[in-house]
């Protein structure tokens, strides 16, 4: 599991499996992120669970996948950090997988939601 990248690195992302093998994707909110209102930006959030469902299930089928579609509901964006994003597959069609992950905020309070579609890509690529 690829769990560096400058990126990450940028935004303050830490990415591991825990004890059950799941994929967990880990936020500590640096300053310069916010908003002039002091908020999260929702685009934050949509990367998290971009990353935690494509890394999900690109780790349950040990390939490399591409998102195709992405939605997402946010529910609070007031600064009650660190953050923490999970998720599970809900579908499996041949090379088109759904997930769904959830974005947690420090008190465990669910902060955003999403739904993706990705393509399994082969090593080669597609």
């Amino acid at each position: 599991m690829r769990d560096y990248s400058p990126f990450f690195e940028r935004v303050g992302f830490h990415k591991y499996l825990d004890r059950d093998g799941r994929v967990i994707l880990n936020l500590e909110v640096k300053p310069e992120v916010f908003t002039e209102e002091g908020k999260i930006p929702s685009g934050l959030f949509s990367s998290m669970l971009d990353i935690v469902i494509g890394s999900t299930i690109g780790e349950a089928l040990q390939a490399p996948t591409s998102t195709v579609n992405l939605s997402m509901n946010y529910f609070d964006l007031t600064n009650n950090g660190p953050y923490s994003a999970h998720a599970s597959i809900t579908h499996r069609g041949g090379k088109m997988i759904v997930g769904e992950g959830t974005v947690l905020d420090g008190e465990e309070k669910v902060v955003a939601k999403g739904i993706g579609t990705f393509k399994v890509l082969s090593r080669d690529s597609d």
